[in-house]
């Protein structure tokens, strides 16, 4: 498929791997796991609201979206 968005499915951020202490980013949406020591101390999902907003103008959104979630998903099906 040819597209001229770079992020063109790229919403969330790989969740292959869980990086500890830093914000994980994908286009719209992201976490940060907070583990000063041994014990996890904060999860936070982020949702940037005004990237959402560009996305959900952009034609290619229902493909990208799409594209988006079923990336998530396998990434999650090879981990677990």
């Amino acid at each position: 498929m040819k597209t001229e968005a770079d992020c063109y499915g790229r919403m969330f951020p790989d969740v292959t791997r869980i990086a500890r202490n830093e914000p994980v980013t994908g286009k719209v949406f992201g976490y940060r796991v907070d583990q000063p020591g041994i014990a996890v101390t904060n999860r936070f999902a982020t949702v940037d609201h005004e990237s959402w907003e560009r996305c959900m103008k952009c034609p290619e959104f229902d493909g990208c979206y799409r594209l988006s979630v079923g990336t998530a998903l396998m990434e999650l099906a090879v981990k677990s």
